[in-house]
């Protein structure tokens, strides 16, 4: 009984306490233009509204992604920034 509660709690233990895994790209952007705006947003991609929250920023170029994720595949969260010319 207390072997099978101990390989559990062990396993259960293991599980969550598992390394993250994080990626990045990022493209050039220059902050000191004011011709241009940046927005970030992050998104998790198990979420049924990621295609909505993204859909705000049709149009525009991303310049960065990163992606984090667990190694049980548990969580993943993206955050992306994308820019285009400011309405000057």
């Amino acid at each position: 009984m207390y072997k099978a509660l101990l390989v559990t709690s062990a396993a259960i233990l293991l599980t969550a306490c598992s390394g993250a895994n994080v990626t990045s790209q990022v493209r050039d952007f220059d902050a000191t233009t004011p011709e241009k705006m940046m927005r970030c947003v992050t998104v998790e991609t198990g979420d049924s509204d990621t295609n909505e929250e993204l859909q705000a920023y049709d149009g525009w170029t991303m310049v960065y992604a990163s992606e984090y994720t667990t190694d049980n595949k548990a969580t993943t969260e993206l955050t992306m920034c994308f820019e285009k010319a400011a309405n000057l």
